[in-house]
């Protein structure tokens, strides 16, 4: 007994020793980020059809012209000139080479100049993933396990390279709560098949009560949750989960607790714009006179304002401080102030004020008026931000425009539906085909079984019964 515990033991110490060598080799390690975009779902506008609905609300779009049609706009590379959009899967960005086909990497760029001007260490390892972009519960599980998998495969090549990966995962709208079903595939996988989320960032993601629990999964170690209250898109996803209305935050409940790890930030940016435009008047520090010559402008940042390019034929206001970048470019300065601010709670407001190149934080509290300003921050400088703008606008695509687009939209659903109608009217024929061949083989049954029937009449005339007695022909003449 005695030896067999001292053998347990040892055991332990040598598993123990191996697991620390193991942490002590990843330590050492030279970090490095991995940053994935992920998109999200393609417009339901032209789709709004009482059959379109019923079957997106019920996650029965298979076989439908919107499937068909959103699978067409998918493969386009149209719809990757003003988002971070690439092809299906996890695609890396080459961002050292921005061109006007592709906005991802004008936007990777963008995104590693502002992180770098925060103080983060330069990183070259940017990826997009693409999804099929449907509004369908059961496809973003299913291609959640895609990106798990893909990703798996990349940090384990990082590994044999001799890196500490690190994990940073942007996601929009949907492509948030693709990302949230990574904790559901996370409990599917082994151990040693197990990765994790560093940072998880959800900007304009409907919340939805039917999964926001899986930001507890140990997957994640932070979550971010960007909001703006002039994002309307954002809570209309009557679509999904047969319910008018989904969230903007994160909200605790009986069986659901918002975990330490969590931020949820609510975005504002306030800016001033001269009154006279043809006047060059000096931008005044006195509150009086920046009253008289300046007027004040809210600019909370819509759906699209997160996330796409300021060509977009979509709702990106021109007048818009950040155009023609998307806010998720300077989540890096935002977030490098939260988290360096004891002080600031899990619940946020963040003031975006250009104007004077600085942020200000507050600590959200419901049903409270005044805000509570916890810490003034600086943000990007006016100069290097219109550095930005103006390296942007050079990869402006010539091509991109509402005509295209409407295009391009309705001329996939025509041919879906061309598609649909052909394979209706195939399925028809077969019908009609396999009706007549039934026919056929009913009446050659009904043939062969009277043919059968007269044969076998036939064969019972011709035979001899000689178990049946028959009287002897006596003839003609009796006796």
């Amino acid at each position: 007994m005695k030896q067999m515990m001292i053998t347990s033991f040892l055991t332990f110490l040598v598993c123990y020793s191996s697991v620390l060598s193991a942490k002590e080799k990843a330590q050492n390690r030279p970090e490095t980020w991995v940053t994935v975009f992920v998109h999200g779902s393609f417009s339901l506008k032209p789709h709004l059809t009482v059959g379109n609905a019923i079957n997106v609300i019920f996650d029965r779009i298979e076989n439908s012209v919107y499937y068909r049609s959103t699978e067409i706009n998918r493969r386009d590379p149209f719809f990757h000139k003003n988002q971070v959009m690439l092809g299906l899967g996890l695609q890396k960005i080459d961002f050292n080479h921005p061109n006007k086909e592709e906005a991802s990497r004008i936007i990777a760029a963008s995104y590693e100049k502002v992180s770098q001007y925060a103080g983060n260490p330069p990183s070259d390892n940017y990826y997009a993933f693409g999804w099929s972009g449907l509004v369908s519960h059961k496809l973003r599980y299913l291609e959640a396990g895609i990106l798990y998998q893909q990703l798996f495969e990349v940090l384990q090549k990082l590994k044999n390279q001799g890196k500490n990966p690190k994990v940073r995962i942007i996601s929009y709208s949907h492509g948030g709560n693709l990302s949230i079903q990574l904790g559901a595939i996370h409990v599917t996988k082994s151990p040693s098949d197990q990765i994790t989320i560093d940072e998880l960032y959800l900007n304009g993601t409907p919340v939805q009560i039917e999964t926001d629990y899986l930001i507890n999964s140990p997957v994640f170690k932070r979550v971010y949750n960007i909001y703006s209250k002039a994002d309307s898109v954002q809570k209309l996803d009557f679509f999904s989960f047969k319910r008018f209305f989904s969230g903007r935050k994160f909200t605790n409940r009986k069986n659901f607790q918002l975990p330490e790890k969590l931020t949820q930030i609510r975005l504002s940016i306030t800016d001033y714009t001269p009154k006279d435009i043809t006047a060059n008047i000096p931008f005044p520090e006195d509150p009086k006179m920046l009253r008289k010559h300046f007027t004040k402008c809210t600019y909370d940042p819509g759906h699209f304002e997160l996330w796409f390019m300021g060509w977009t034929i979509l709702s990106y206001r021109k007048n818009f401080p950040f155009n023609p970048l998307p806010i998720i470019d300077f989540l890096p300065m935002i977030i490098k102030h939260l988290d360096d601010n004891p002080q600031v709670s899990r619940d946020v407001i963040v003031q975006v004020l250009p104007y004077k190149e600085s942020i200000e934080i507050y600590n959200y509290k419901k049903f409270v008026l005044h805000k509570e300003l916890v810490a003034t921050h600086p943000f990007v400088p006016q100069a290097f931000m219109e550095e930005l703008q103006v390296k942007a606008l050079q990869y402006e695509p010539v091509d991109y425009n509402l005509e295209t687009y409407n295009r391009k939209m309705y001329d996939a659903i025509s041919i879906a539906r061309y598609e649909y109608d052909q394979l209706n009217k195939l399925k028809i024929q077969e019908f009609k085909n396999i009706k007549k061949e039934k026919q056929a083989q009913r009446l050659e049954k009904k043939n062969n079984k009277e043919k059968s029937v007269n044969a076998s009449n036939k064969k019972d005339r011709t035979i001899v019964n000689l178990q049946k007695k028959e009287t002897r022909h006596k003839g003609f003449l009796q006796s």
